[in-house]
């Protein structure tokens, strides 16, 4: 009887083991699939533009001034608090292995890429149609969190989850820009320290379906 609930535990081990192993492979997948869109898609941002890294505001990020630092500390604390939450974002939050590397990759990728669509091109574009900053900042952060609605897959629990919280990440990332006169580089900054610590955490525990409504499924 020892020997049957030993080798029956072993089996499961061995099972959960192979598991773990597939939801890496699927999270290293998408993180490559980001990194591979968006990364080309900067690339030819950068051959094509004049200046690229200068319109940034990398430059003149010294002259940012002090609020806007702060408002930036805090949308990032807040966020990561958050996401800190659920297990297994804790669990990869300071976990150095290769999937971490590949989800720090992912996130200087994904830091300039959306911070580029969702506060520069679409809040300049919004000023200049003589939206006020209220209603670019509400903007940003819906449209921030729509597109985030993927995350979800075919889990309806997780695609609100992903929206909700994203929509509240975008709009604070929406404030920095507005409060630092439009300074990209300082969203870009917090939006690669937030990426880089909660994935690839965030990543499997959607594919674990995990993410509940609002917060984690038990």
């Amino acid at each position: 009887m020892r020997r049957l609930a030993f080798h029956r535990e072993s089996l499961c081990l061995c099972a959960k083991r192979t598991f773990m192993q597939s939801i890496n492979i699927q999270t290293s997948k998408i993180i490559l699939s980001i990194i591979l869109v968006q990364g080309g898609i900067l690339l030819f941002w950068f051959f094509t533009s004049d200046n690229f890294f200068a319109s940034l505001g990398f430059s003149t990020l010294a002259n940012v001034n002090f609020l806007a630092w702060c408002t930036a500390a805090l949308v990032v604390t807040l966020y990561v608090w958050g996401a800190a939450g659920i297990s297994t974002v804790r669990e990869h939050m300071f976990k150095i292995n290769r999937l971490k590397c590949l989800a720090l990759v992912g996130a200087i990728a994904s830091g300039f890429f959306e911070e580029l669509v969702f506060r520069k091109l679409l809040m300049d574009y919004l000023q200049e149609q003589e939206f006020g900053n209220f209603i670019q900042v509400i903007v940003s952060g819906l449209a921030f969190g729509l597109a985030h609605l993927v995350w979800g897959g075919k889990a309806l629990s997780a695609a609100i989850n992903a929206t909700f919280y994203t929509f509240f990440l975008g709009a604070g990332l929406a404030l920095v820009y507005i409060i630092s006169d439009r300074n990209l580089a300082l969203c870009i900054v917090a939006h690669t320290i937030v990426t880089g610590l909660i994935e690839p955490g965030l990543i499997k525990s959607a594919l674990l379906d995990k993410l509940g409504y609002f917060k984690e499924r038990t």
